[in-house]
């Protein structure tokens, strides 16, 4: 940040833009989708691509005007969910943002609901993580819903700080 204070307008192009996108993967990994509808699992797992992509990179460029000290935990989960099979799960924003930038495999990860839940015939699938991996950094679990919750109430909040600083 400039010693003026103000903010450049880049960051505050990122901030407006990450905040849009922090909403649409709430809305995204709060969803329920039919267990039996291939053209609507394979439409989700794209449009999560995309904006948790425009997410990453637009969050992280706003974030770099927060002191680096500062962590914003990746601990709200929209449904209580463990890794089925073996990776981190990913704990802090920066974190998972810089493994979504860098990544080089990046999966959608979409999990079936039982039946008891479920508010669709056939039953359903929710999207409680995506996997990440860098050339650094073996295959990780992120929570969707816990990125944009970190950010929304977390670096949000600080960066509204700093731009009205």
């Amino acid at each position: 940040m400039r010693a003026d204070s103000d903010m450049e307008e880049i960051t505050k192009h990122s901030i407006e833009r990450a905040s849009e996108e922090a909403v649409k993967l709430w809305a995204l990994s709060s969803s329920q989708y039919p267990f039996q509808n291939r053209l609507i699992q394979e439409h989700t797992n794209i449009t999560i691509i995309e904006v948790i992509n425009s997410f990453a990179l637009n969050a992280r460029r706003a974030m770099e005007v927060l002191p680096p000290k500062v962590k914003y935990p990746l601990n709200a989960a929209r449904c209580k969910w463990k890794p089925m099979e073996g990776g981190e799960k990913v704990a802090d924003l920066w974190d998972a943002l810089n493994r979504i930038i860098h990544a080089r495999k990046l999966y959608v990860g979409f999990e079936q609901l039982p039946e008891s839940v479920s508010v669709i015939d056939g039953g359903a699938i929710i999207v409680p993580y995506i996997r990440a991996e860098t050339d650094r950094k073996e295959l990780a679990f992120i929570d969707p819903f816990a990125l944009s919750y970190a950010f929304l109430y977390g670096a949000l909040p600080a960066l509204i700080e700093a731009n009205n600083a």
